[in-house]
């Protein structure tokens, strides 16, 4: 990796509770050391790296790092392309520092210094990007994720963790799905993948680019960050007790083998439901259905 090439650092200090500062304080002498006049910018608000993602694509920045969770580098994205494809696509160097450091696990990085020296190596990862839209409040809205889209059930376990159990880290979303099963599911959904058409009931679902959400849990062992398609995985007209025993194999993988677990794989994915099913990306809670989602071929060049 040169250090003479420009490089912008972006950091969201309150990524893991704080972990994001703790790990910047840590690892800064080292970054100014190896990157040259290495130009530090802080997220300081809930959405603030979207503006900075935005401005370093104004800037054509070549080199862009990422310093905090899963939702640091996808606000950083939106940016890069809110008015479009950047002129100049940046490498994107990743540094985990958040609750659940996901999407670096396809490449088995799960920590900081692994990450850094796979910067500082130049190991390069090639990685699809999800591009869809969806509606919030009545209108269209279009993001990009590079990990995850879930649908449904999948985003109640998550807003349960944000609002509630987010403090016990990793172990929040175990207990989240627990406290989420009470509640059942009373849903249609009408899928469309490629072309191919077909209706479930009282289901949910996930649309991975990656294996791991939510931290370790392997939602989706198939997936492939490179190979052009979206894994959509479906957990199919699911009672309470089926839905627990799929979750007790979700951090091994092994709930694919459950009957009422589905997947296929797809470059173009449509969903509606009937009542509309709120969507979150990359650990974000977003808005709606109805959701389509085109994927885009090794479209990011990531660094870790």
């Amino acid at each position: 990796m040169s250090s003479n090439a420009r490089t912008v650092l972006i950091v969201n200090p309150a990524a893991g509770h704080g972990l994001g500062l703790k790990c910047f304080h840590r690892l800064e002498p080292r970054l100014r050391r190896d990157f040259l006049g290495l130009d530090i910018r802080m997220s300081e608000y809930p959405g603030q790296a979207v503006e900075l993602g935005r401005k370093a694509a104004e800037e054509r920045v070549p080199l862009l790092i990422c310093l905090g969770g899963d939702g640091t580098p996808f606000e950083v994205v939106n940016g890069l392309y809110a008015e479009g494809r950047p002129p100049v696509v940046p490498e994107i160097g990743l540094i985990p520092a958040g609750t659940g450091n996901s999407f670096l696990r396809d490449f088995e990085v799960t920590s900081a210094d692994q990450a850094l020296a796979g910067i500082l190596a130049g190991r390069r990862h090639q990685v699809d990007l999800l591009d869809f839209e969806y509606r919030r409040e009545g209108r269209a809205e279009r993001r990009r994720a590079l990990n995850i889209i879930g649908v449904g059930l999948i985003t109640d376990i998550l807003k349960l963790t944000n609002e509630r159990l987010k403090f016990l880290g990793a172990a929040g979303y175990s207990l989240a799905v627990l406290l989420r099963l009470a509640k059942g599911m009373d849903n249609r959904i009408d899928l469309t993948a490629d072309g191919r058409s077909w209706t479930i009931r009282d289901s949910a679902l996930v649309i991975s680019n990656s294996q791991f959400t939510g931290g370790k849990m392997r939602i989706s062992p198939r997936s492939d960050v490179a190979d052009g398609r979206a894994d959509l995985v479906v957990f199919r007209e699911v009672n309470r007790r089926e839905i627990l025993a799929i979750f007790k194999g979700v951090f091994a993988g092994t709930h694919m083998s459950h009957p009422k677990v589905e997947t296929t794989a797809a470059a173009e994915i449509a969903i509606e439901a009937a009542p509309a099913q709120i969507l979150m990306a990359d650990g974000e809670l977003l808005g709606e259905t109805p959701l389509r989602v085109k994927v885009l071929p090794r479209e990011l060049t990531i660094l870790a």
